[in-house]
């Protein structure tokens, strides 16, 4: 599903009315998300034996509030 959202975001992104830097922030942002999410999910509970998850959890909220940053930087250039 984030894959999905990225890929028509990236659409999107090449019709919003925004400068070269804000574009390629944007474009960053909307990117990462669907690598960091599902990244800090997996490596939270490498080993087996593992029932809560390490640190690295919070790749998952990284990867959320990439995801929020590059939505509402497209969102300014659309309108």
């Amino acid at each position: 599903m984030l894959v999905l959202f990225s890929l028509v975001a990236l659409i999107y992104l090449d019709q919003a009315d925004l400068s070269p830097g804000f574009r390629s922030l944007a474009q960053w942002l909307i990117v990462a998300a669907p690598v960091l999410m599902p990244l800090g999910f997996f490596l939270s509970v490498v080993r087996p034996k593992d029932t809560r998850p390490n640190r690295l959890i919070w790749l998952t909220g990284l990867g959320g509030a990439s995801l929020a940053a590059g939505t509402i930087i497209l969102g300014i250039g659309l309108l």
